[in-house]
């Protein structure tokens, strides 16, 4: 079943249908490409974080933040991916109807979602490991438990995160609506993984608000001893890695080998006694059989504007189909939230250092601000991946757009609308912050707003683009078209890369107001105009052969 899982066949390319990203070779290309580009990314601040902490003999803390935080993704992550590799990956249907039990089920697609986890540790953690190996000179045997370390650190956060999933899920079949139930459990379950995570940080301000607070030991500080207790295989997978000259190495490493098959045992018996009660009929739906009146059938044939009407259709339809919502919609409201989160529940010592941080941002030049919002407005419209996935959404309904009296140029904006939508949501939130915190005035919101609204439109387009030359239309189940959709993640990251361009240029340049304003507006305007041509050429050719 593992083996022959539909999510990670496509994901390593084994699908029958050609693409640019159906060659195992290219992909294991893209991970190499990642991981040097994270390393390169990552290098000289590592190394230079190495030789400061080294200078006070707390070199050890650079391993002690990371090793956790890379098991605080993982459960982050494997939120998403248990709900989606678990319940909502239509394969599960016909292994329904096998002579097999649910931890033989659950079993493969563990493991699926595993892999998906070990491309993050990969591309993230394991250049910062290295680094870290070659600034401390460390011998053959740290890079042995560097590796058996990434293999174990995400086991005991996923299992902690499947377990979750499924307890929540086992409630399912009790809802006549199924989807939105399903879409509710979604919520429920990003709302305990965030509030896991934001209690962890919680629990250890407290611990750290008494004045005669001693620290002998880096080890001993709140923080590590948090999430020491959270995530066990974290705080043993760090000790081993620092130890690993001596035998007490070893033992960190066979006590996290022993502690993460007890929560892979914990994970399969809990998982085969509740599983099938939460997966059985989870992809039904229920129709809403109402009858319209005549106000609402004048309200639903009102003549209205094309693109208005089609941008609204695609809308509903994100809100409506659990997978869509979960991973183009709910995702984008999720950033201003770590935001708000250490303001309102840090501790005093971290609300100071807040306080600080944002009287530094408010005394800098808003040349500066301004061009930065441009990556805002990069970062807002690639984090939902809408554009990215709006051609594969269509899925074998791809023909309907071919038919319709409709130009494909109207069509295109619609699907961009949609994701626009959404982000509005997301900006009145970050807008709102943004007044709060730092009192800026109405010129200052409304010029933004246009740089935003330049950046989001031009990083769609290009997102919009690479899903019409590269579209994943042969699908079976939506999870497919958003999730196993490498287009998602190269737009991801080409959204991080444009940010991270945006805010380098405002503070290398250093322009004043009109003039920060000025050269983004004709820049993001030149280049929504390139990219619109581009864009309705392609489209032109891409849908004359798609079918």
């Amino acid at each position: 079943m593992f083996k022959n899982d539909e999510t990670l066949s496509n994901m390593i390319g084994r699908s029958t249908k050609k693409s640019f990203f159906s060659s195992k070779l290219k992909i294991i290309l893209l991970v190499l490409f990642l991981m040097v580009t994270m390393g390169l990314s990552f290098g000289f601040m590592i190394s230079d974080l190495y030789d400061t902490m080294a200078m006070m003999e707390m070199e050890s803390l650079i391993l002690r933040l990371v090793i956790p935080a890379a098991g605080i993704m993982v459960f982050m992550f494997g939120i998403f991916y248990v709900m989606n590799v678990f319940y909502f990956s239509k394969d599960v249907d016909n292994y329904l109807y096998l002579p097999i039990n649910g931890g033989e089920i659950l079993t493969s697609k563990f493991l699926v979602s595993l892999v998906y986890e070990y491309f993050i540790i990969i591309v993230f953690f394991l250049p910062i490991l290295v680094i870290f190996g070659v600034k401390d000179s460390a011998g053959i045997l740290y890079y042995i438990y560097t590796v058996a370390a990434l293999l174990l650190i995400p086991v005991f956060p996923l299992t902690i995160a499947s377990m979750i999933s499924m307890v929540i899920m086992r409630f399912s079949n009790r809802f006549k609506n199924r989807d939105r139930f399903n879409m509710i459990a979604g919520i429920l379950s990003l709302v305990v993984a965030l509030g896991f995570n934001f209690g962890i940080q919680f629990f250890t301000n407290r611990m750290t608000q008494g004045d005669d607070l001693v620290i002998g030991n880096i080890s001993e500080l709140p923080i590590f001893r948090i999430t020491s207790l959270v995530f066990p295989t974290s705080f043993l997978a760090t000790e081993s890695l620092l130890a690993h000259e001596s035998v007490a190495g070893l033992l960190y490493l066979l006590a996290m080998i022993a502690l993460s098959l007890i929560a892979l045992g914990a994970f399969y018996l809990i998982g085969n006694a509740i599983y099938f009660k939460g997966v059985i009929g989870v992809s039904e739906s229920k129709a809403d059989r109402k009858t319209l009146s005549e106000e609402d059938m004048r309200k639903g044939t009102m003549k209205k504007s094309i693109l208005i009407s089609y941008s609204l259709k695609e809308l509903k339809l994100l809100l409506r189909t659990p997978i869509y919502f979960l991973n183009c919609v709910l995702i984008s409201l999720i950033y201003p939230l770590f935001i708000l989160f250490p303001i309102f529940m840090g501790s005093s010592g971290d609300k100071d250092e807040i306080m600080q941080i944002l009287t530094f941002i408010r005394s800098v030049d808003e040349g500066i601000l301004i061009v930065g919002m441009a990556g805002v407005g990069f970062l807002f419209g690639s984090v939902n991946i809408i554009s990215s996935t709006a051609i594969s959404r269509e899925g074998k309904n791809f023909y309907f757009l071919k038919y319709i009296p409709v130009p494909y140029s109207t069509q295109i904006y619609a699907k961009i609308l949609s994701s626009f939508y959404v982000e509005a949501l997301a900006m009145v939130i970050l807008y709102g912050i943004m007044i709060f915190l730092f009192q800026v005035d109405l010129m200052f919101i409304l010029l933004s707003l246009v740089i935003v609204f330049l950046a989001s439109l031009v990083v769609n387009q290009v997102g919009i683009l690479m899903d019409a030359l590269w579209p994943k239309l042969n699908w079976d189940t939506e999870q497919k078209a958003v999730k196993q959709n490498f287009n998602s993640v190269l737009h991801m990251l080409l959204g991080f890369a444009l940010t991270a361009l945006s805010i380098f240029v405002g503070i290398k340049i250093a322009p004043t107001y009109f003039t920060g304003f000025m050269v983004s507006f004709i820049i993001l305007v030149i280049l929504s105009v390139v990219f619109h041509f581009i864009l309705m050429k392609t489209v032109e050719k891409r849908f004359a052969v798609l079918s």
